[in-house]
């Protein structure tokens, strides 16, 4: 091998093997010591099954490229021999490109047999992996309504030539996976699974089609929600207390509530960041199962008052929380270079994009004074929202809560004895709808630019043309704009199911 022919080969998928002519080719002592080479290359060792094999090569005699001799590309990994997988005729420099379709992995060389021109040659073994595809896998149903235990099918397709694979369906129980169920793929290459599903939430799931005939295993990994019965499971015991009583008719809601609102965070702050040019602090919280559902919440102020709701949901349903909240900056483009909150927005950005969340909940104080018009944050939160939403994570947007007054909060004030409220004598404070909205939210208007998803809670905050401070026996708010953390762990479970129908 000359150090011209071996640059001319990529290195590393270069198979050869020298062969000496036979005798028969020639006479004299030149003939005699004549050398035939092959080397012939695989441009794609590994691939799906029913694609293309592309082998290319060269012959030589002495040296000289051999023109008009047939190469056979053979499999000599079966146990019964070798097998011609493809068929070429190298063009007058000696070089060839044979092409066959991939049905089985195994050792691929090429071999051209002696004649009058050349003696017989074999290249070096290579081997070629064959892998089946698996496309289109769903889940079938809706897991909002989907209960533990339930059944749901799987769907897919495999290539058509695979009718009659064993297709598994393989749950991971915590520790390792397991078998769910099984099937065959039908002679389309179609497969339907009907696998039962184990718990409450997200568990993972897995597609396998299992090594055989000479082809490796493929794996794709899937979820399955089983969340049917979430609201009634989260507020069975508490049913027509804070929000669920403007859910559920015929409700008479608690006496009394508790007073001291205006403290009512629960730790909602606890991972909380107030300095602007701070970059934001990330706290996790819930499920440290593997396979949990990767989740972040971002926002401001009000973003924060809703984790004291979540959290103490999460690891029953099989979701990792990371909060992003911090006191203004809300995920959205820079204005300008000279913006404030520039480096804080990018870093916020950037950790996200690369967070691989299932699902990023945004929201944001709607704010106290008219805004511009139009408003500029609309197009700012939009450019950040469908760039996060591009990297393949739902993102749900959260209209802001309603807002009340200072005089509705001393209305409440004034229906408290000794630390507990009359849920009765604070029936009569509340605002208006249209003032409890006067001010226009941008959540809205930027989820529908940026097409994500978007949950606006309204009807559990207000009924008809009135927002109440109490809601069920519970106040609702422990200011004027913020909710209190005893009210969001009663919204938590319509969130969550709201949040579902998105996913």
């Amino acid at each position: 091998m000359t150090g011209r022919a071996h640059r001319r080969i990529p290195a590393v998928l270069v198979a050869c093997l020298v062969l000496a002519a036979l005798p028969h080719l020639g006479t004299g002592a030149a003939a005699a010591q004549a050398v035939t080479s092959l080397w012939s290359v695989v441009a794609q060792p590994a691939v799906a099954y029913g694609r293309p094999v592309v082998v290319t090569g060269v012959l030589r005699h002495a040296g000289v490229g051999v023109g008009e001799a047939s190469v056979e590309i053979v499999d000599v990994s079966g146990a019964t021999g070798r097998a011609v997988l493809a068929r070429a005729t190298t063009r007058a420099d000696g070089r060839f490109t044979a092409t066959y379709t991939a049905l089985r992995g195994g050792l691929v060389r090429a071999e051209v047999r002696s004649t009058a021109e050349h003696g017989a040659a074999t290249s070096r073994d290579a081997r070629v992996t064959v892998q089946p595809q698996v496309y289109d896998v769903r889940v079938d149903g809706d897991p909002t309504t989907a209960r533990a235990g339930a059944t749901r099918v799987v769907t897919g397709r495999l290539h058509a030539g695979l009718a009659g694979q064993r297709v598994k369906v393989e749950r991971f129980d915590g520790a390792a996976w397991v078998p769910a169920a099984h099937s065959y793929a039908r002679a389309d290459g179609t497969f339907a699974i009907a696998t039962p599903t184990v718990g409450f939430g997200t568990r993972a799931y897995r597609v396998v089609v299992p090594a055989t005939d000479g082809r490796v295993v493929k794996v794709v990994a899937t979820s399955i929600g089983t969340y049917g019965g979430l609201v009634d499971r989260y507020t069975s015991a508490a049913r027509c207390t804070g929000a669920a009583a403007l859910d559920r008719t015929g409700c008479v809601p608690p006496p009394s509530f508790v007073a001291g609102w205006a403290g009512d965070t629960q730790g909602a702050y606890a991972c909380y960041t107030t300095a602007v040019e701070a970059p934001v602090r990330s706290c996790r919280s819930g499920s440290t199962r593997p396979d949990a559902l990767r989740v972040a919440v971002t926002g401001d102020s009000h973003a924060a008052m809703l984790l004291p709701g979540l959290a103490p949901l999460l690891t029953d349903l099989n979701w990792s929380l990371d909060s992003y909240v911090a006191r203004g900056c809300v995920l959205s483009a820079p204005a300008s270079p000279a913006d404030p909150c520039r480096s804080r927005l990018e870093d916020l950005s950037e950790r996200l994009e690369n967070g691989r969340y299932d699902v990023v909940v945004v929201t944001a104080y709607r704010g106290d004074r008219a805004p511009a018009a139009p408003d500029p944050r609309v197009a700012a939160y939009a450019r950040a929202w469908e760039r996060l939403s591009d990297t393949g994570t739902t993102v749900v947007a959260l209209a802001d809560n309603p807002a009340i007054d200072a005089a509705t909060l001393a209305c409440v004030d004034g229906a408290v004895t000794d630390g507990r409220g009359s849920t009765a004598a604070a029936e009569a404070c509340g605002v208006d709808r249209a003032d409890a909205f006067e001010r226009t939210d941008p959540v809205p208007a930027a989820a529908a630019a940026a097409h994500v998803a978007l949950v606006d809670l309204a009807r559990l905050q207000c009924v008809e043309e009135r927002c109440p401070a109490v809601v069920g026996g519970v106040m609702a708010y422990r200011d004027t704009h913020h909710l209190s953390a005893t009210y969001t762990r009663t919204l938590a479970p319509y969130l969550l199911e709201s949040v579902l129908e998105h996913l």
